[in-house]
C-alpha cells in the first residue's frame, strides 16, 4: 500500500511540474506578445499582408521619442531619423563629415505637445568650419572663368580616412550658358560629397527651380557662383541640402575670395 502512495504522490508531483511549466511557458509568451505589441512602431496590424513594407520604410528612417528625463542619444551611424520632442518634430542626419538637427514641424503657441523631451538644433561638420572649403571653392571660380560663359561643375570630397578635403574634377558631358551635365563621379567607400559646385557664366549666383530639383533628397552642401563676366567680383551662394530642406548659408564674397579679391 506504502508503495502505490508513493507512486501516486510523485506522479501527483509530476502532473503539477507539467501544468506549472505550462503556466510558466504560456505566462511568457503573453508577457512577450503584449511587449512586443507595445513595441510596434506602426498603427497597423503585423498580419496584415502589407505591414512588411511599412515596417521596412520604418527601418530606414525611424521615428523616435527623445527622452525627457534620460540622457538623448545622438544618431551614431550614417543614416537619418526623425525624432519626437516637446516642440515638434525634427530631423536627425549623420554623414561621415556632418551631423544635423534640425525642426520639420515645429509646434508654436498654445497647442497639445507629447509628453517627451526636447533637442537643440545643430549643424556639425567634420571639419569644423565651411570655410575650409574656400580654397575650392576659389579654384573652382577659376575654372568656371575659363568655361564661361557656358556653365562649369566641380565637387569638394571628403576623406573620412584622412581627413582631407579635396577638389574634384568631373566629366563635363554638355554645357551651355544656361545649363550643365556630368557624369556623376563614383566615390570610394570612405569618400563622401560634401560640396557640389556649379557656375552660371555671367549670369549673378541664385538658385534656380532646377537646382531645386537637383538637390531635393541630398544632403550636401551647395554652391553656385556667378558674375564672371571679366572686371567684375564673383556672387557666390551657399546652402546646405539636407534631405529636401534647404538651409542658406549666409557668406560675404569676400570671406571666400580673401586676396584674390
Amino acid at each position: 500500500m506504502q508503495a502505490i502512495i508513493s507512486q501516486f504522490h510523485a506522479s501527483s508531483k509530476q502532473g503539477l511540474e507539467i501544468i506549472a511549466g505550462a503556466l510558466s511557458a504560456f505566462a511568457t509568451a503573453a508577457t512577450d506578445k503584449i511587449a512586443k505589441a507595445l513595441r510596434n512602431p506602426i498603427a497597423a496590424d503585423p498580419a496584415d499582408e502589407q505591414y512588411e513594407l511599412d515596417a521596412k520604410l520604418w527601418d530606414s528612417a525611424p521615428t523616435v521619442a527623445v527622452p525627457k528625463f534620460a540622457e538623448f542619444k545622438q544618431l551614431e551611424d550614417v543614416g537619418h531619423r526623425f525624432l519626437a520632442t516637446a516642440e515638434g518634430l525634427f530631423v536627425e542626419v549623420r554623414r561621415p563629415w556632418l551631423h544635423v538637427i534640425q525642426p520639420v514641424a515645429p509646434l508654436n503657441g498654445q497647442t497639445v505637445r507629447p509628453p517627451y523631451g526636447t533637442v537643440k538644433q545643430k549643424v556639425d561638420l567634420a571639419f569644423e568650419r565651411l570655410g575650409a572649403t574656400f580654397p575650392m571653392v576659389r579654384a573652382f571660380i577659376e575654372a568656371a572663368r575659363k568655361a564661361a560663359p557656358n556653365e562649369h561643375a566641380a565637387w569638394v570630397v571628403w576623406d573620412s580616412r584622412t581627413g582631407d578635403l579635396a577638389y574634384r574634377e568631373l566629366q563635363i558631358t554638355d554645357a551651355s550658358p544656361g545649363a550643365i551635365s556630368y557624369d556623376r563621379p563614383r566615390l570610394e567607400d570612405h569618400e563622401s560629397l560634401v560640396v557640389d559646385m556649379h557656375s552660371h557664366g555671367a549670369l549673378a549666383a541664385f538658385f534656380s527651380e532646377q537646382d531645386n530639383r537637383d538637390d531635393a533628397g541630398e544632403v550636401k552642401i551647395s554652391c553656385v557662383v556667378g558674375d564672371l563676366a571679366d572686371g567684375k567680383t564673383p556672387s557666390i551662394q551657399f546652402r546646405l541640402c539636407v534631405l529636401g530642406m534647404f538651409l542658406p548659408l549666409k557668406v560675404p564674397a569676400d570671406a571666400v575670395l580673401g586676396a584674390a579679391a
